[in-house]
Order: structure tokens, then sequence, then C-alpha cells
């Protein structure tokens, strides 16, 4: 298993957290579909887009569903006066409320192609090995991350683990990836004064504080200058980017976050797909 260190996830945000966006009439033409978790605590059924609370029984602060009926299902669970469960949902949304059409299991998911955080380094000649084994503990680590947070171009960091996951304090067991937006090799004699361990140094277009500046702008008044009804968002730093999950998306709005924000450097994926 292998995730990175930096986190990808920095904001959580369930619907109405961020404000009442405003989606444009363009956004909510045709039918829309989505796998999602459909959970009625009393109050009426909702679809939990952008998360839920692990609880039992389950939360999440959703999206109300018109046409529901739990007896034209199955798969629910009931448990303390919540009912819920998985499904495939057809439907259209008007800004507020989805509206069901058709409901049925879920799809089957696609697999992630490749490995997501594969070190973007060839491998050195005689592998990926500790150069100095008693600078590779925790605490290493640790100093190698805040000597690269400290240079102005860093652009973020993960893991690739090379071995499971528990066998982390064995040497030569993950490689550290670091990122930067001018010459990574710049800053490897810095790095290696405090990490021993293998290391992957890459470079990317914008650094970890253009992207939380980006972030925090979108989440504080941003998406709603774009009528976007944010659920989540995330900084990626194996992608370089930000990721944000809105209810729906209109792509022509692409275009507008990229003039605001610059190309490539924010990403919106719907909840609700288009058919």
């Amino acid at each position: 298993m292998r995730w990175p260190i930096a986190p990808i996830v920095l904001c959580l945000l369930l619907l109405g957290a961020c404000g009442d966006s405003t989606v444009t009439e363009s956004q909510l033409s045709g039918r829309y579909e989505a796998d999602t978790t459909v959970l009625d605590a009393g109050e009426g059924p909702a679809l939990c887009l952008g998360g839920i609370a692990t609880s039992l029984p389950p939360r999440c602060g959703g999206v109300p569903v018109l046409g529901w009926d739990w007896s034209e299902v199955s798969g629910e669970q009931r448990r303390g006066g919540v009912t819920w469960g998985e499904y495939h949902v057809e439907g259209t949304y008007d800004g507020t409320t989805f509206t069901l059409l058709e409901a049925g299991p879920p799809q089957p998911r696609p697999e992630e192609p490749g490995d997501l955080f594969a070190a973007p380094c060839p491998e050195p000649e005689g592998g990926w090995v500790d150069t100095d084994p008693s600078s590779t503990k925790d605490s290493d680590r640790t100093a190698a991350m805040g000597v690269a947070e400290a240079i102005d171009s860093y652009a973020g960091l993960w893991i690739d683990y090379l071995k499971d996951p528990i066998d982390e304090q064995k040497p030569g067991s993950y490689i550290l990836v670091v990122g930067f937006t001018d010459d990574p090799q710049l800053h490897e004699a810095a790095i290696r004064e405090v990490w021993g361990g293998p290391l992957c140094l890459t470079s990317f277009e914008y650094t970890f504080e253009e992207l939380r500046r980006a972030q925090h702008d979108l989440g504080n008044g941003g998406a709603e200058r774009f009528g976007i009804q944010m659920l989540s968002s995330g900084i990626d730093v194996m992608d370089n980017r930000v990721d944000v999950e809105a209810v729906v998306f209109d792509p022509s709005m692409q275009t507008a976050l990229d003039q605001e924000y610059v190309p490539g450097m924010v990403h919106v994926e719907p909840a609700l797909q288009p058919m």
C-alpha cells in the first residue's frame, strides 16, 4: 500500500458548509447519474454526495431525493431509526433536489490505471538502496520534510513503498519523493544532510503554497463565484493540482477557472455525472 505523507485532502465540505452556491441553468439540463449512498435519518431520503460519517448508523448532509421508495430497492440496512444503502441512481437535479427516475445496484468501478504513487524517477543503478542507513528513521524523514517545505519552490512530497508498510523501518523500504518548481537537483544536498534513504526528486509547475492558496480561495467564496456547489477540495501532490468535488459541473466553467487560477491548477469532478 502506498500513500502521500503530505495531505491530499485538506478540506471536506459537506453540502451547505460552503455557502449557498447558485447553480446556473446550463448546469442543470439533462439527466444525471451517480453511485452513492442513499440515507434516510427520518427527514426523508438524501444522496450522500461528497462524504459520509462512518458511524453506526452513518450520517451525511446530502441532496434530498424525490420519488424514492425503499420498497422498490433491495440491500438497505436499518439501525437506530436510520435506513441506508448503496445504489446507482439516475434522475434530474434542479439545484437543490434530485428527482429519481431509476435506481438499482451500484455499478462496478473501473480499476485505477497503474500505480498512482509510483516514484516518477528511473531506478538508480544498483537499485533503490539506502545511502546512509543511520539516517532513515521516522525522525530523519520528518527532518527531510522540514527541509523541503522550507524551500520556496517546494511543490509537495509523498512516499512510494517498495515493501509492505509494516516493514517501514527496514532498509530501502520506501522512496521519499519530493517535488520542486525549479531544478530539483539544486536541493538534493540539503535533503541528503538529514535523509539517507531512497530519494526521488522531481519537477512540478506549481508550488504547494500556490495550490494551498487556490484551495483556500475556493473554500472561501471562490467556488460560489463560479456557481459551484463544492462538496470537498484537496491538494493532489502527485498530479500537482487542486481537486474539487462538486454536485454538478458545466465543463464550460473550466475555462473561467483556468483564467482565475492558471490552466490545469484546479480540476473539478462532479458527483452527479451527466448522462
